[in-house]
């Protein structure tokens, strides 16, 4: 199985980059190619089980990977209150700091317009027909910008809502 997912990987090396990069708007081509060889080594290292769906089996291991470098990349570091044996409020400000670094990290990965529209209506508060009158862009392409904000939003913060992200 290992030379198939390699001779896969290598196959679609350049497909897989530019999956990542549509995916993830804001990826550097470097970071891409650093991802997909990464999660190559893992799965290379897992051994032979059969994969029914090797081109899906990839290119979800490919995209998780992303979504673990772009976690990676935004952990909290704690500040000097544990070290002064001051832990109050210590682990609320470590999960508000990182979900809200999740959640900055989450409305980075999408793309401007659908970042923007969300961002003024759920934030600043804006309405549809403000924005609408602003950009001359109709109502119906903001509402539909800010679902697929949504949606994304859900699937990169899903570990943080309740549900799942299935409401």
């Amino acid at each position: 199985m290992g030379n198939l997912i390699g001779d896969f990987i290598s196959d679609n090396f350049n497909k897989l980059k530019r999956h990542l990069q549509y995916s993830f708007e804001e990826l550097s081509e470097a970071d891409a190619e650093d991802i997909i060889q990464n999660t190559a080594l893992k799965l290379l290292g897992r051994g032979s089980g059969r994969v029914d769906y090797l081109s899906s089996y990839v290119y979800t291991s490919v995209s998780n990977g992303a979504k673990d470098f772009f976690r990676k990349s935004n952990r909290i570091i704690l500040t000097d209150n544990v070290e002064n044996g001051d832990t109050r409020d210590t682990e609320d400000d470590v999960l508000n700091g990182e979900l809200g670094e999740q959640i900055k990290a989450a409305l980075y990965l999408l793309d401007s317009n659908s970042r923007y529209v969300f961002v003024e209506t759920e934030i600043k508060g804006r309405s549809y027909k403000e924005i609408s009158d602003e950009t001359g862009e109709p109502i119906g392409t903001l509402l539909s910008r800010k679902s697929r904000a949504i949606k994304k939003l859900r699937i990169l913060l899903k570990d943080y809502v309740k549900d799942g992200g299935k409401s």
